[in-house]
């Protein structure tokens, strides 16, 4: 119909590529005047032609089943998600991705979920483990009195507490590492986006860890017999889930930015190690050197969540001076008119101290900064979460487990030839089947010569 002769012999392939080449194609005769001879004249055909009224009525079977198909929904939702649906005025001209952020978010989310159920016995045995230190440290601290003795007891409750928080958020810095260079894999088939992989992990963990930490303070807030209303209960389990929350943030940004374990290790270590000693519990802020002060007023999110939990702890409670905090203590000394309680910010005539008053004295924490510290520590939290974002978008260390091949795009040089010129040239060519003179002359090249096998 086109009015181009396939000559025999000739491969599919070769002729399909010859019917554009004026050069190559052969015109059956009586089409000299209706054969295409430009894009132009190939797409008025094709749209003109039965061929593609049959393709058309193909693809409207195909949607039609989409449609009535239970499934149909989800394709939908897939094409609409994608470069060719509805969403694609957000995605980027030049990005390499073809579904939106959101679409992704969700997408991974659901492949998150789906790992962590596939994993759930080590997660059920994480928080039998932590359930377990619960218990024991509870048993240590056993309902502590509402006495001076038990005024330094109460805040290594709430030491441990973020302490045992610490230690299991580490554990986040390995499995950063581990699992990354299937990130980078995933990355170079242009699958998602790594920093939306990294608010996933951090949204997916928000249910089991929240799990963890209520049942872990539920037995460690109870046994250790601390202020006894729901209000402060739901306070200390928000600022330790928080303060959780940060950490390991924290050691996922330390992973994902350390070259490897080695390093890794060597990071989170130092940096949990100072988070300890200078969180305010083993020294004090006004007893430590000004050369580390700055690590506890400025970088250390541990430091701000014990103040809010110190606060939460101590804002109602009365403390009664009793035993060795009594001076002169003993027979015949029950005059509190002549007496003097040691304790950190007791008032000279008063036989109780009140916690506020001691833990502003002792351990510089006032009781109207405790929302400002939790504040402090969803900053911090936030902050992590998005530098681990960007970490994981634009970061990549050692050997990625892959190789990509680049290959400069060439540009023809493309000449316009009229099918005059075709016919001239091709009367100036000649074909001889006899050698020339010059080759003649020339002789033959052999590969061995003077072989002699004696």
């Amino acid at each position: 119909s086109l009015g181009i002769q396939k000559p025999l012999r000739q491969t599919t392939a070769d002729f399909l590529t010859g019917v554009t080449q004026l050069g190559e194609r052969r015109i059956v005769p009586g089409f000299e005047d209706r054969a295409p001879r430009s894009a132009e004249d190939f797409e008025r055909m094709w749209i003109e032609s039965t061929h593609r009224s049959i393709v058309m009525q193909q693809v409207s079977a195909f949607e039609k089943q989409v449609q009535e198909d239970a499934r149909g929904h989800e394709i939908r939702e897939f094409v609409d998600q994608t470069k060719m649906g509805a969403e694609s005025n957000r995605l980027r001209r030049r990005s390499p991705y073809t579904s939106t952020i959101p679409y992704q978010f969700i997408q991974l989310f659901r492949r998150e979920t789906a790992i962590m159920w596939g994993s759930r016995y080590t997660l059920a045995f994480r928080t039998a483990y932590q359930l377990i230190f619960a218990a024991i440290v509870g048993a240590l601290f056993n309902q502590l009195p509402e006495t001076t003795d038990g005024a330094f007891l109460r805040s290594g409750v709430l030491f441990f507490a973020l302490l045992f928080s610490s230690l299991v958020a580490q554990a986040e810095m390995v499995a950063a590492v581990s699992g990354r260079l299937v990130t980078y894999k995933q990355k170079s088939l242009s699958m998602f986006h790594p920093g939306v992989l990294a608010l996933v992990q951090t949204a997916a963990d928000m249910v089991p860890n929240f799990i963890t930490i209520a049942l872990f303070s539920l037995i460690l807030y109870e046994a250790a017999g601390l202020a006894q209303t729901a209000g402060q209960f739901f306070a200390f389990l928000l600022f330790l889930f928080s303060g959780c929350l940060c950490l390991t943030a924290m050691f996922r940004l330390i992973g994902n930015a350390s070259p490897n374990l080695d390093i890794g290790h060597t990071v989170s270590g130092v940096i949990l190690l100072f988070s300890i000693l200078l969180n305010g519990y083993l020294k004090p802020p006004g007893q430590t050197g000004w050369w580390f002060r700055w690590i506890y007023w400025g970088i250390n999110p541990l430091a701000y969540a014990y103040k809010a939990l110190m606060a939460n702890e101590f804002r109602n409670l009365e403390l009664k001076c009793t035993g060795a905090s009594l001076v002169p203590s003993g027979p015949g000394f029950d005059d509190i008119a002549h007496q003097v309680c040691t304790l950190q910010g007791a008032r000279p005539g008063e036989l109780n101290v009140l916690g506020r008053d001691y833990i502003a004295v002792g351990y510089q924490i006032y009781i109207k900064d405790q929302w400002k510290n939790f504040a402090a520590v969803i900053g911090y939290w936030i902050v992590f979460v998005i530098a681990m974002a960007v970490v994981m978008e634009f970061v990549e260390f050692g050997n990625t487990g892959y190789t990509i091949r680049v290959y400069k795009r060439r540009k023809p040089k493309v000449t316009l030839v009229t099918e005059d010129q075709v016919s001239a040239s091709k009367e100036t060519l000649t074909f001889s089947d006899s050698p020339t003179d010059e080759q003649i002359l020339a002789g033959t090249t052999f590969t061995w010569k003077d072989l002699n096998y004696t």
